[in-house]
């Protein structure tokens, strides 16, 4: 099991260093090297950060949809109903069609003002509370998944 140490030192010290070691697993770590209950909070990290970077349309570019099933489930694990339906919906339009890849910024840029994705990205925006606020409460109920502090 992948797992981040901190001391009680480290922590008094930057009590924010509990999120950060978080952020590290979630994000240097590869899937198949993680828990189950560390990929729930790994995918809906990287489904928050592609969107909130590039929404829906980067999402897809850049996670593809191999574990896109799962990470709708992990939404749900973690509370994010609204998140969860925004997710749902716009894989169903994702998927609809057969998509070539983007090849270049250029080509992101135009198939993105497009605009075939924005309403899922405005719904995101408006889901309440944001993502953030539901891996930090995982994070608070499940600390000793993903980080220890001795």
């Amino acid at each position: 099991m992948k797992i981040r140490t901190l001391t009680r030192r480290e922590v008094e010290a930057e009590p924010y260093s509990i999120w950060n070691a978080f952020v590290n697993l979630l994000a240097m770590e590869q899937y198949p090297d993680l828990t189950l209950e560390q990929r729930a909070a790994h995918l809906v990290f990287w489904y928050e950060n592609e969107v909130q970077n590039g929404g829906h349309l980067q999402f897809f570019e850049n996670r593809g949809t191999e574990h896109l099933s799962e990470t709708i489930e992990a939404l749900g694990l973690l509370g994010a109903a609204c998140q969860q339906q925004v997710l749902r919906d716009a894989g169903d339009l994702w998927l609809s069609r057969f998509r070539s890849s983007i090849e270049s910024v250029e080509e992101f840029c135009e198939t993105a003002l497009d605009g075939e994705f924005a309403a899922f990205d405005t719904r995101f925006g408006e889901c309440d509370p944001p993502l953030q606020k539901k891996l930090e409460e995982f994070l608070n109920q499940r600390q000793s998944s993903f980080v220890v502090v001795t």
